[in-house]
C-alpha cells in the first residue's frame, strides 16, 4: 500500500450497520479514502490529531490471537470480539469467513488492527 505511506489521517468513520470502516487521509495534498469492507472487529490505539500512517500490512491470521493475547484475555468475558470458548474457535471462525488481519501501523499516533474481508483505496 505504497500510496498511503506517510499520509496524514484526517478522520475515520465506523459504520456498524454496513460493516465498513472508512479512513480519510491526505498525502501530497491529495485526499485518499481507505475503505475496509465487511469488518468483523477492530481495535485502535493512540488516536491523536495529525496521526501519520506508516503502512497497512496484512498479518497472518494464525498470529492474530498471539499478537493480541492480552486484549483478547481482558475482553473474552464480554464476548468481544465474539463469544467463544477456545481461541482456536475464534481463529477458525475468522478463517472460515475469509476475514483478513490488517495491521494499521503509524509513525505517529493512531495504530491498531482491523479484521475485514477486503480493503480498497480510492
Amino acid at each position: 500500500m505504497d500510496t498511503i505511506h506517510d499520509s496524514k489521517i484526517l478522520n475515520y468513520q465506523i459504520d456498524f450497520e454496513s460493516s465498513k470502516i472508512e479512513v480519510k487521509v491526505v498525502i501530497e495534498k491529495k485526499q485518499v479514502k481507505i475503505l475496509f469492507e465487511d469488518f468483523f472487529a477492530f481495535h485502535f490505539e493512540d488516536q491523536l490529531p495529525d496521526s501519520i500512517l506508516l503502512d497497512i500490512v496484512e498479518g497472518d491470521v494464525n498470529s492474530f490471537a498471539l499478537d493480541n493475547k492480552e486484549l483478547l484475555d481482558k475482553s473474552k468475558d464480554y464476548s468481544w470480539p465474539m463469544d467463544y470458548e477456545y481461541v482456536e474457535d475464534m481463529i477458525n471462525y475468522i478463517k472460515e469467513n475469509s476475514y483478513k488481519y490488517y495491521k494499521v501501523q503509524a509513525s505517529y499516533g493512531l495504530n491498531g488492527w482491523i479484521l475485514a474481508k477486503r480493503v480498497l483505496i480510492e
